[in-house]
């Protein structure tokens, strides 16, 4: 019955596949198990709102590398309380303890390159309130385009002086009904700002003047580079002049965060625009400005690709590549992340998610907040690395996510490493823990995390040992990223707000085509830019080949992803691909546009319709793309792919990459279920190792060789597991120095339970009346029954998921069911209801003190009431002579005679308990289970800690779980 405690979790799997080396091999089982330094992850450190002292900086500095495990800091000052003043000489002082105490002990620090944030204005937008930027730089700041439009009628005059408050870029007339326009330029006297014009005999006819102003934004002009030097001036150089000894060693990366050009209403614009156009293409865009809001007829898409695709050029050189090339001039790196970047329409927010990528040493993204999309838009940044031929990805992570469960920290961070981030920073921890604006506080401090932070810290550290690392991506599928479509059906003051891109483009699919590939199909895949399909595709030996000096790319399929409007030579050469054998899929709509201009729409239409309707190498339309859909297409056309998964009831997320010319794939579940998968893999070698990120263990056993390159095996993962399988000689076995761990106890709590009203709350790995777990059958809803697993931690409770319970487990009020709660080795907990399976999840689970908590719901102005009975409590111990599993129970109550909980009464062989208005009940057990050691005698000199990892107090009262010597203790005192 108990077999499946005997599973071997991933530490202990092995599969056996076979190889050989002339290298040395570039990973070590010593470093993978324990990673030095360089490794561990770096988070933001906010210096928030408090006046630091360099005795408190020096301490917590010291807490969060020798306590919580982070490799350093980067130090974020925040808030108008926030002393000494930003950039002065107290304030370097203060940073160059930091800076030093980080030196002393091998840590690295990332200079984050503003006060508060977005980067760009030094302390105005959650900072001091200074508009310091501005104040230095006053015709430096962020530009906007407006418009003014005058109607004309038929053969009438304009005759008015233009009230114009900034550089005229644009004046025409424009024919809505004809879409003609017209230059109006020559009628116009600059130094009078007066314009005379006699409109044609025709209706329908507008003045537009379009002009840049200034916004009034106090941060720099982040789509000029002459800006943006000064910015770097004011920051960037007084970092440099004062620790310029630490830049690349201490000091090893600038962070800018949230720029964005949603700023100035979603239209920045900047100066000398128009001269960058006419160096760039060679003609003037002022006939081009009315696309940028209204459909201009058939030159619309043309138009508006040239003059948005310059916009998010400009931002990408302007912003991001200053900052790169003064970090890569001074021996660092630069990285940072976009405001909004899950906005599937990037045009007036990141203009190009991707473009924004090419010019940084590391790309980087955000996953904030919770609702945010921010899942289907890592391949989008980690593939802009991939085509510009980076090595590392970026992600800020968890900030304004609240106090999540620990294993949301696993599951996040499982998802970003499988689709190709291999830099997570976390955010954040809190000099001033007491004013913590985002939630999490990620430190010792927080009893949520504290005895939990050290080893997800160095689970991140492992994951960066192997990944952080130059390599090359395999995946068989691209995607073309489908930037001149969104550029074509975007415009200004769209109707969904600047804030959230302003138009929904029609047809727009992606982020939905890549968490269906990723996802739920489990294949991988790489975007391609418009811009790399020309410059680094090419076709050979039926492949379409991405060439870079470390990442270069072969894939057997190309998917068009809602793609309307697209270059002519990106797909003359899709067209190349295909008439080579290259796959070709189209999802919602299919090409009908030339981004090029209007006289290429017809060679499109064409090329697509010879890839549709030939007999030879058909291509696919799928105009709903669904699991169904676009995994029966995935089937079809590539029966043999790279990885491929089968049996289980999902995919896992993976990643493959080649390293040092060894194959290394990272695998992760990041579903709510276990699964075990049939995994085949098409490879060359023969022996494999498998490495344990979660524990740092290396195992080594076999595999079936399926057919010629490709061998299979099984792997079975829990929700927020992962493993790497790593090709032979990759690795060094020279030992793994993991510190032994305590063999923790498997157990199993069962009993009937009813809901008389409201919830039923049972209480297990109880430590004392401040930390606990409790699962509680909700019933408030009779209709709709939800499992809420809580935990309390410092008597602060967490809500760790919402489930939905079905119909079908006949739940009511009044009536009993069975409730299991089956717990392997304190860390994974599967929960029964009426023997169905209904949730499972990671945690501390450790075995101690069961009980029931009832309270008073304000909501619905009553108590909580429920009945248990026949409860009972089992040990499960493995006997590895014989494996075969020893059940002992060791608590049972069937409430006939007496009652062994602290609260309650015994009504008719059940125990009920009922919530008061005035407090909550807590029915504690009396007794700890007897597989908890019972503590008679010990010396008072011993050292005790709770399960929280904290000393027990000498000397003073306690009543709970105490641990001494690798022993758990029932301890009273």
């Amino acid at each position: 019955m108990y077999k499946r405690f005997l599973m071997m979790m991933i530490g202990c799997w092995m599969i056996s596949l076979s190889m050989s080396a002339d290298d040395a091999p570039l990973l070590t089982t010593a470093d993978f198990a324990k990673p030095s330094m360089k490794w561990r992850p770096i988070p933001l450190w906010f210096w928030n709102n408090t006046r630091v002292s360099g005795t408190v900086l020096e301490q917590q500095l010291q807490q969060m590398i020798e306590k919580d495990g982070y490799g350093g800091c980067a130090i974020l000052p925040f808030g108008q309380g926030f002393r000494p003043q930003y950039l002065s000489a107290d304030y370097f002082n203060l940073y160059k303890m930091a800076v030093d105490y980080a030196s002393l002990h091998g840590a690295s620090m990332s200079i984050y390159d503003e006060y508060g944030f977005p980067s760009g204005s030094m302390g105005a937008i959650n900072g001091s309130g200074v508009t310091t930027f501005k104040n230095n730089h006053p015709d430096h700041t962020i530009k906007r385009l407006d418009k003014m439009e005058y109607m004309v009628g038929s053969g009438a005059t304009f005759d008015r002086k233009l009230p114009l408050s900034g550089k005229l870029m644009s004046l025409v007339a424009w024919n809505k009904t004809t879409k003609e326009i017209l230059p109006l330029r020559e009628y116009y006297d600059a130094e009078t700002q007066h314009l005379k014009w006699t409109a044609p005999e025709s209706s329908n006819w507008r003045v537009m003047v379009f002009q840049c102003v200034a916004d009034g934004d106090p941060n720099v002009d982040y789509l000029s580079q002459e800006a943006v030097s000064l910015f770097v001036q004011d920051t960037h150089e007084a970092y440099y002049r004062h620790f310029g000894e630490h830049f690349g060693k201490a000091i090893v990366s600038t962070f800018f965060d949230e720029p964005t050009m949603y700023r100035a209403q979603g239209r920045m614009w900047t100066n000398d625009f128009n001269e960058q156009f006419e160096q760039r293409y060679g003609f003037s865009p002022e006939m081009l400005y009315p696309a940028l809001w209204y459909d201009i007829g058939p030159k619309t898409a043309y138009a508006r690709n040239l003059m948005f695709g310059l916009h998010s050029t400009l931002y990408s050189e302007g912003f991001m590549k200053t900052i790169s090339d003064w970090a890569e001039a001074h021996g660092i790196l630069a990285t940072g992340h976009q405001d909004q970047e899950e906005i599937a329409n990037p045009t007036s927010v990141a203009g190009d998610l991707m473009l924004v990528g090419k010019y940084l040493g590391m790309p980087g993204i955000d996953k904030i907040g919770n609702g945010r999309a921010t899942e289907d838009f890592y391949k989008v940044v980690s593939s802009s690395a991939n085509n510009w031929d980076k090595t590392y990805v970026m992600s800020e992570t968890f900030g304004a996510m609240g106090n999540i469960p620990v294993e949301k920290l696993y599951e996040t961070a499982i998802e970003q490493y499988t689709k190709g981030i291999n830099h997570l920073i976390p955010h954040a921890v809190w000099y001033n823990d007491r004013d913590v604006t985002f939630l999490p506080e990620l430190s010792w401090r927080n009893p949520l995390y504290n005895s939990e932070l050290p080893a997800f810290n160095r689970f991140l550290a492992r994951l960066n040992y192997v990944l952080e690392r130059p390599g090359r991506h395999v995946a068989d599928v691209a995607v073309l990223y489908p930037i001149q479509t969104q550029y074509a059906g975007h415009k200004f003051d769209g109707p969904k707000g600047y804030y959230e891109g302003g138009v929904e483009v029609e047809g727009t699919d992606y982020p939905r085509i890549s968490h269906l590939l990723t996802d739920d199909l489990g294949i991988d895949f790489t975007y391609l830019h418009p811009e790399t399909m020309d410059d680094r595709c090419t076709v050979a030996n039926g492949q379409l080949v991405m060439s870079n000096k470390v990442n270069t790319e072969h894939f057997n399929m190309i998917l068009l992803p809602g793609v309307k409007v697209i270059s002519l030579a990106n797909l003359r050469k899709i067209e190349q691909a295909w008439n080579e054998g290259v796959k070709v899929v189209f999802t919602t709509q299919y090409p009908q546009q030339a981004a090029d201009g209007e006289e290429g729409d017809d060679e499109v239409k064409a090329i697509v319709n010879r890839m549709l309707e030939s007999a030879v190498n058909k291509a696919r339309f799928i105009p709903v793309p669904s699991v169904e859909t676009l995994g029966a297409v995935m089937s079809e056309l590539l029966p043999r792919r790279d990885v491929a998964f089968s049996d289980g009831p999902h995919p896992f997320n993976y990643l493959h990459k080649v390293i040092d010319g060894r194959e290394v794939f990272y695998f992760g579940n990041i579903d709510a279920t276990s699964a075990t998968n049939t995994i085949r893999i098409r490879t060359a070698a023969s022996k494999f190792v498998l490495l344990n990120p979660h524990t740092g263990q290396t195992v080594v056993p076999e595999l079936n060789t399926v057919d010629e390159g490709f061998v299979e095996f099984r792997l079975q993962l829990r929700p927020c597991q992962s493993v790497f399988l790593v090709e032979e000689g990759l690795l060094l076995d020279n030992g793994s120095p993991v510190e032994p761990v305590e063999k923790k106890q498997s157990y199993t709590i069962e009993m009937q339970a009813e809901v008389d009203q409201l919830s039923a709350g049972v209480c297990f790995s109880i430590a004392d009346q401040q930390n606990y777990c409790m699962w509680q059958i909700n019933m408030s809803n009779p209709q709709h029954p939800r499992l809420r697993p809580h935990r309390w931690m410092g008597g602060n409770p967490s809500v760790l998921g919402e489930i939905d319970l079905p119909a079908e487990l006949g739940l009511e009020i009044g009536s009993p069911f069975r409730l299991k709660l089956e717990i392997e080795e304190e860390s994974y907990i599967k929960t029964y209801i009426n023997d169905v399976l209904v949730d499972e999840r990671g945690g501390s689970y450790v075995f101690g003190r069961i009980g029931f908590r009832q309270a008073h719901d304000d909501a619905f102005g009553k108590t909580e009431i429920a009945r248990f009975d026949d409860v009972c409590i089992t040990t499960l111990t493995s006997n590895p002579t014989d494996n075969t599993i020893r059940e002992t129970q060791v608590f049972t109550a069937d409430f006939s005679n007496s009652n062994p909980f602290s609260a309650g009464s015994v009504v008719s062989g059940w125990l009920k308990v009922e919530g008061q208005m005035s407090h909550d009940v807590l029915a504690w057990l009396n007794k700890v289970p007897s597989a908890v050691n019972a503590l008679h005698v010990y010396s008072m000199s011993s050292k005790f800690w709770n399960i929280d990892g904290r000393p027990v107090p000498e000397g003073k009262p306690f009543h709970g779980i105490a641990i001494a010597g690798g022993k758990k203790y029932s301890m009273i005192r």
